[in-house]
């Protein structure tokens, strides 16, 4: 017996998709602040042994945001997940009327 709740979440993908746009985007500007003024190429560098590719370069900044990108995406949707589940639960199991209906 299986319960689906009926309280509206996040979408998965909406969430996803935002994250790793701002993650991306986050990761080449600071490759690029790295590359133009020398700001953080030390975490850059430690940052490129995990992402190949990603250095404080012009062709480094775009790398970092594909793998930015990826990253921020697959941690969206496990967050937004997580979080349906939580609001789903508390829903079913902490109010006092019961919103789930089960199939």
């Amino acid at each position: 017996m299986s319960s689906k709740c009926s309280s509206r979440g996040l979408s998965a993908v909406s969430f996803g998709v935002s994250l790793g746009v701002v993650n991306g985007l986050f990761c080449m500007l600071f490759a690029w602040a790295g590359w133009w003024w020398g700001y953080g190429t030390e975490l850059t560098a430690m940052w490129g042994k995990a992402f190949p590719g990603y250095a404080a370069t012009l062709a480094g900044g775009f790398a970092g945001l594909a793998w930015g990108f990826l990253e921020g995406f697959i941690f969206g949707i496990v967050w937004a997940w997580i979080y349906n589940c939580c609001i789903c639960c508390c829903k079913c199991c902490c109010c006092s009327t019961k919103e789930c209906k089960t199939e």
